[in-house]
C-alpha cells in the first residue's frame, strides 16, 4: 500500500473516530425571504428584517438553497426526529393539544439513535408530538433533559397554551368554559417532569437555558484544552426548537394580554418604520431569533466547543401568509405550494474542514428533505448503533455536504401523500373521498413538482418545473409533457401508497386532557 493511500486511510479513520458535537435550531413558521441573506439574494415584497447572526453564520458554512420540510409543524417534526415521511409515521398536520394523538411508540427517534451513538441529548423548546403519557414525551423518547412545551403555540411570556381545536367542536372544552365559550388554556412549561413557572420572554429563556445546558456539558465532560478548543469526552446533541416565530395566543375576552406584541418593546420599536402591526411585531419577534443563534454560538465558543460543533438551522415550514414573505415562492403555511415546502436552512459550524467539509463557503443545490437528517446526523456522528425501529425515508446528505458538489442520493421528495383509507386529517384534506384519483399530495422529482387535491378542482393534477418556475406561476399539465410527467409522477405516488399507513394525527378529544383538571397545567393525562 503506497504511503499517500495510508495517509488518507488515517485521515479519513480520525475523522470518523472524532465525534462532533450536534446542535440543531429549529425556528417555528419562518419566511423564506424573512433571512437577511434571501432577501438579498432572491429580492422581497416586504419590508427586510435585520438577521446580522444568521446571515454571518451561513456565510461562513453552506446555504442550502434546494432544501425542503413539511408544509406545518407536527408533521415537520415528526419528520425529522423518525427520518420517515408523513405517511409512514402517520402524523400530516399539527396535534390538538387536547387529543389522544401522539408520535407512534413503535417509531424511533433521532435522540435515541444518537445515545446509542454515545451522545448526551438535550431538547429545549417546542415538542408538538403529543403528550398523553409520560412515555409519549421527549425524556422518554431519548433526551436526558428536556425543558419546554408540548403543545402548539403559546403566549410568550406567561407560557400559557391556549388550547387550538382544529376543526372539531368543542375540541378544546369550548362548553365548559362558561358564557364565554372560550377554547381551555393553561400553563405549559416543563422542566423533565416538573412543571416550571417563568415570565421570561421564551425566545431569551430558552437561549439561556441552552447556555446553561452548554457550559454544563463542559464542565462535566472537558478533558483536555488546546487554545480555544476543548476536547470533551462525551459529544453534545442539542435540539432547539424554538418557539420564535410563530404567532403567539390569540387575544381572549378573558386573556386580553395575549393580543399584546409578543416580543420585547426594544425590538419592535426597531421596526417603527413598518405600518402593519402584526408585520412590525413579527419582525422584531425574528430579529430577537436571530440573537439567539449568535448567543447560543457564543456559548459554545465560550465552553471552547465551538470548533467540534456542526450547527444545522431550519425552518419547520414556509411562513404564514399575509404576515410573512416566502418571496418569491408561491403559497405559504399550510400549503404543499413551494412556500410553504421550500424552506431556510444552512450548515456551519467553528471548522467543518475538520470534519471532512470541502469547498466552504458555498451555495448548495443538492435536494435535501427535512427526513434526511436523521440519517445525515448519524453519520456525522460516526455511525448509530441503534438502527431506525422503522424503515427510513431519509438519505444521508453527509457526502454531498462534506463533498462540496451537487450530486445527492435523493433524487424525489414526497411532501404528503393522502388517501381517504388512511383516516385522520386525511378526511379533512379529501372533502370527495369517493371522487375519482381523490387525494392530498405532492412529489418533487428532479426539475419537476406534481400537485393533487390542493386547488378546489376535482383532484386534478398540476404540474410545475420548479427549477424555472419557483413561483409555480405556468401549469403544464396542459401540455403533452406535463400530462406524461403526471402520469408518471402519479404511478410513483400509487407505488409509495402501497407501503402508507393510516394517520395518527386525529385521535379523538379526550375530555381527561382538560388543564382544568390538572391545576390548570397541560400535562400527560394517562
Amino acid at each position: 500500500m503506497s504511503k499517500t493511500v495510508t495517509a488518507l486511510a488515517l485521515i479519513t479513520g480520525a475523522m470518523a473516530a472524532k465525534q462532533p458535537h450536534l446542535v440543531f435550531f429549529l425556528a417555528d413558521d419562518y419566511g423564506f425571504a424573512d433571512v437577511g441573506y434571501h432577501a438579498k439574494m432572491y429580492g422581497h415584497n416586504l419590508n427586510p428584517v435585520k438577521t446580522p447572526n444568521l446571515d454571518a453564520l451561513s456565510a461562513t458554512g453552506i446555504r442550502l438553497e434546494n432544501y425542503y420540510i413539511q408544509p406545518v409543524c407536527s408533521p415537520t417534526r415528526a419528520t425529522l426526529l423518525t427520518g420517515r415521511y408523513v405517511f409512514h409515521h402517520g402524523v400530516h398536520v399539527p396535534f390538538i393539544d387536547s387529543s389522544r394523538s401522539t408520535l407512534p411508540l413503535n417509531e424511533s427517534t433521532l435522540a435515541e439513535r444518537l445515545k446509542s451513538a454515545g451522545y448526551a441529548t438535550h431538547m429545549i423548546g417546542k415538542w408538538h408530538l403529543g403528550f398523553r403519557t409520560w412515555a409519549h414525551t421527549p425524556t422518554e423518547r431519548g433526551f436526558d433533559t428536556y425543558m419546554g412545551y408540548y403543545a402548539g403555540s403559546q403566549d410568550y411570556y406567561n407560557h400559557q397554551s391556549l388550547c387550538w381545536p382544529g376543526s372539531v367542536e368543542n375540541g378544546c372544552f369550548e362548553n365548559t368554559t362558561g358564557p364565554l365559550q372560550e377554547p381551555v388554556t393553561g400553563l405549559d412549561l416543563h422542566n423533565g417532569r416538573e412543571v416550571f413557572n417563568s415570565t421570561e420572554y421564551s425566545t431569551i429563556f430558552y437561549t439561556d437555558e441552552a447556555s446553561a445546558v452548554i457550559a454544563a456539558h463542559a464542565a462535566k465532560y472537558a478533558v483536555s484544552s488546546q487554545g480555544d478548543r476543548v476536547t470533551m469526552s462525551t459529544p453534545l446533541f442539542l435540539y432547539l426548537p424554538y418557539q420564535a416565530v410563530h404567532v403567539g395566543n390569540k387575544p381572549e375576552i378573558s386573556h386580553p394580554e395575549y393580543g399584546l406584541n409578543q416580543a420585547p418593546q426594544w425590538y419592535v420599536d426597531m421596526y417603527a418604520d413598518v405600518a402593519d402591526p402584526a408585520r412590525r411585531n413579527l419582525s422584531a419577534m425574528i430579529t430577537v431569533m436571530d440573537e439567539a443563534a449568535g448567543n447560543v454560538t457564543a456559548a459554545l465558543q465560550t465552553a471552547g466547543m465551538w470548533k467540534d460543533t456542526i450547527f444545522i438551522f431550519s425552518t419547520d415550514n414556509g411562513g404564514p401568509l399575509p404576515t410573512s414573505s416566502n418571496y418569491p415562492l408561491f403559497g405559504g403555511k399550510g400549503s404543499l405550494w413551494q412556500g410553504g415546502v421550500r424552506g431556510v436552512g444552512f450548515v456551519c459550524g467553528g471548522d467543518l474542514a475538520s470534519f471532512g467539509f470541502g469547498n466552504l463557503p458555498r451555495l448548495s443545490h443538492v435536494l435535501i428533505h427535512v427526513s434526511d437528517w436523521n440519517p445525515t446526523l448519524c453519520e456525522f456522528a460516526g455511525g448509530c448503533p441503534m438502527p431506525s425501529a422503522q424503515p427510513l425515508d431519509g438519505v444521508s446528505a453527509w457526502g454531498a455536504l462534506t463533498s462540496g458538489g451537487n450530486m445527492s442520493n435523493r433524487t424525489e421528495i414526497v411532501h404528503d401523500l393522502c388517501l381517504p383509507w388512511m383516516g385522520g386529517s386525511c378526511l379533512e384534506r379529501i372533502t370527495e373521498p369517493t371522487a375519482p384519483g381523490a387525494m392530498f399530495a405532492s412529489i418533487v422529482k428532479g426539475d419537476f413538482k406534481l400537485i393533487v387535491g390542493q386547488k378546489n378542482d376535482g383532484y386534478k393534477p398540476h404540474v410545475f418545473n420548479i427549477a424555472a418556475d419557483p413561483g409555480e406561476a405556468n401549469d403544464l399539465i396542459g401540455t403533452a409533457a406535463g400530462a406524461a410527467t403526471a402520469k408518471e409522477l402519479l404511478g410513483v405516488l400509487a407505488e409509495y401508497a402501497k407501503g402508507a399507513g393510516v394517520a395518527h394525527d386525529r385521535d379523538p378529544i379526550d375530555p381527561k386532557s382538560n388543564p382544568m383538571l390538572h391545576g390548570g397545567v397541560w400535562m400527560p393525562w394517562e
